[in-house]
């Protein structure tokens, strides 16, 4: 059996703790379009949203960065507007989970290999897709290693059926840099 090319971004799972992970509303007012599974960052400001409330600000995440956690969906804005992503420039309230203990799955864009358990790897970012409103990030596998400056590590082979170590593996990871456990300000 062969794993599908099914890139998705980051879906979270479940705390380490095997209880369930937080999600809390931020703001993103960049000019990047974001998607469902996108990892985000804290900008180190914030910003009004588009109902008035002022909420920490947030943009999508690239490789290295630390993250604060991955986009679980968009508050609905007006009837014509699009809900499976946030299109570019548009104010919009994020739904992120944030925990810092969070566990989910992401796909290799490479050849997984048992030894990447337990080391840790960066993301390669994309751009999603309108059609499905879902991430375009995958793991870098060319990038596994024990340094702690990658963005994730790595868990296990996700559990499931149609999934075995190889090219487009699913794997469980959880965040090696999460701006809620760094000590230095933004």
């Amino acid at each position: 059996m062969s794993n599908q090319n099914y890139v998705f971004g980051a879906r979270p799972i479940r705390s380490l703790h095997n209880t369930q992970y937080g999600v809390h509303n931020y703001v993103v007012t960049d000019a990047t379009a974001l998607f469902i599974g996108d990892l985000v960052k804290l900008t180190g400001s914030s910003a009004e949203n588009e109902l008035g409330q002022v909420l920490p600000a947030v943009s999508q995440a690239a490789a290295g960065n630390a993250v604060v956690g991955v986009v679980v969906g968009f508050a609905p804005m007006r009837q014509y507007e699009n809900q499976l992503y946030r299109t570019l420039s548009t104010t919009r309230t994020v739904f992120v989970a944030d925990d810092p203990d969070l566990i989910f799955e992401m796909q290799s864009n490479g050849i997984a290999a048992v030894t990447d358990v337990g080391d840790n790897m960066d993301v390669i970012v994309a751009s999603g897709s309108i059609f499905t409103g879902m991430s375009g990030m995958q793991l870098n596998e060319s990038t596994v290693g024990p340094e702690n400056t990658k963005v994730v590590r790595i868990l296990r082979l996700a559990s499931r059926v149609d999934n075995e170590m190889g090219l487009y593996a699913k794997l469980e990871c959880m965040f090696n840099l999460h701006q809620h456990r760094i000590t230095t300000g933004l």
